[in-house]
């Protein structure tokens, strides 16, 4: 069941970031510029390692492409910005997560590290020209959105507390 959980996260993410871009294009709050969608497609980052957890490496795959899919339904041009940036950002980020020997928290950091810039900079390009300030905006706020899930995992890790007497 929890796998399933992560899968419908994942695709959910990626619906959510590809219909906010698409009703709000570029936006620009507290003097940063990014795409509209910027957060759900961070999440897909922390999403897709849980998926490839769970599901292990070939099943990734098959979300990938299914992710990849879905954003054919959605305006065409943002589509094909979507499954150029997810192709190389998601293969790298699989890539990085699976050749990285450290502790599961640890790899989310690290595979989204290098593969939001990179998803960035592939997807404004595409959908919108060299608008710099979106590129280097979304770069920062999708890799903090990636971390949003965290402190769950911390919170898993805690110790019970001993039962009152």
């Amino acid at each position: 069941m929890k796998k399933w959980i992560w899968g419908v996260l994942y695709l959910l993410s990626i619906l959510l970031g590809n219909a906010f871009v698409i009703w709000f294009g570029i936006v620009t709050i507290a003097g940063l510029t990014f795409p509209a969608g910027v957060v759900w497609i961070g999440l897909t980052f922390s999403f897709r390692d849980f998926v490839q957890r769970y599901w292990g490496d070939w099943a990734t795959w098959g979300w990938m492409i299914a992710a990849s899919v879905i954003t054919l339904f959605f305006n065409l041009d943002i589509a094909l910005a979507s499954m150029a940036a997810f192709f190389v950002s998601e293969s790298l980020d699989w890539f990085f997560f699976k050749i990285l020997k450290r502790p599961f928290v640890s790899r989310i950091i690290w595979s989204n590290l290098v593969s939001c810039p990179v998803d960035s900079l592939v997807f404004v390009l595409l959908a919108f020209g060299p608008i710099w300030p979106a590129i280097i905006g979304q770069a920062i706020i999708k890799y903090l959105s990636g971390l949003i899930v965290l402190p769950f995992l911390m919170v898993r890790k805690k110790p019970a507390p001993a039962p009152a007497t």
